[in-house]
């Protein structure tokens, strides 16, 4: 199997060393601006990073593109041009669903496959087994390259294309939000030397199922949106004694706030179950949504 790599950082290099163990493979890579760990794995592997996507690229079967989700529709157009009919495109971006589906659409009118793999864990700590999210139609060629790389693959039933960036992206807003509030806080933590403590005081949180902690937040939100916003500013302000800026920690704050207000306002869901919290904030933000958008006047 020909399979090339389009971008040699993190999580490009990381694919490239899985697959050059992998005598099925024959691997080449692709970028214009290889960083330094990409240049002296070339040196030792004795496969070049080629600078530009072009001819040489024809007799690809498999392309993995491996770059950021900006750059994406600049990378779609090569492949478009040069890849041969039947080559499949193994979308490993962080692209929007929308930019996704748009080059899913080119590649097909060029007879071309096109995968959305989305990346659900830390390429740092895992490499090519960090566990991925698989969007579109089933390609036996692809399957069997991650799974050869012993990468955890799940697979989205009746999607496409986007799907599964999708999905990527909102559990980002997770992630990303509690990486957010753990430079905030553990910096703050060591400086009053209690650092080891709070990492004992959330083990809690590795007693159950995480995703049954994000329902009972869910769940008993509304309720306790009063109490819960004292206890953000009284953390927001042992952060600030400390020296270290609340910034993320008081917009939390300003969260709490909202729902209180909007509690006041409606009274509340229906219960204080998970389902009609979740129903009472997509109502909220629906209404939030429909006040944003400006109103056609009539003539």
């Amino acid at each position: 199997m020909k399979t090339t790599i389009i971008g040699s950082g993190q999580v490009g290099l990381c694919w490239a060393e899985a697959l050059t163990g992998n005598a099925d493979q024959t691997v080449s890579l692709s970028d214009p601006q290889p960083p330094a760990a990409a240049v002296s794995w070339s040196e030792s592997s004795g496969i070049p990073v080629r600078s530009e996507v072009s001819e040489w690229i024809a007799d690809q079967e498999l392309v993995l593109v491996c770059v950021p989700g900006s750059v994406l529709p600049f990378v779609i157009a090569p492949l478009v041009q040069h890849l041969g009919a039947g080559a499949t495109i193994v979308d490993m971006t962080t692209a929007a669903a929308q930019a996704k589906r748009e080059a899913a659409a080119k590649a097909a009118a060029a007879g071309l496959g096109y995968v959305d793999i989305a990346i659900t864990g830390a390429v740092a700590l895992s490499g090519a087994r960090t566990p991925l999210l698989y969007a579109g139609p089933r390609i036996a060629a692809v399957e069997e390259l991650l799974a050869s790389a012993g990468a955890p693959v799940r697979v989205l039933p009746d999607s496409a294309p986007g799907d599964a960036v999708t999905v990527k992206l909102l559990r980002s807003v997770i992630m990303k939000g509690l990486e957010a509030l753990a430079i905030e806080a553990l910096p703050a933590a060591r400086s009053y030397g209690v650092l080891d403590q709070l990492y004992t005081v959330l083990s809690d949180v590795d007693q159950s199922p995480f995703t049954d902690l994000l329902k009972s937040m869910v769940a008993t939100h509304p309720a306790h949106a009063v109490r819960r916003h004292a206890e953000v500013l009284e953390a927001a302000a042992q952060l600030d004694r400390a020296g270290y800026p609340s910034e993320l920690t008081r917009h939390v704050a300003e969260k709490y706030v909202a729902t209180a207000q909007n509690v006041d306002s409606t009274g509340g869901p229906d219960s204080s179950t998970f389902d009609a919290s979740l129903e009472w904030l997509d109502t909220l933000a629906l209404q939030s949504t429909s006040a944003s958008t400006p109103q056609e006047v009539s003539a």
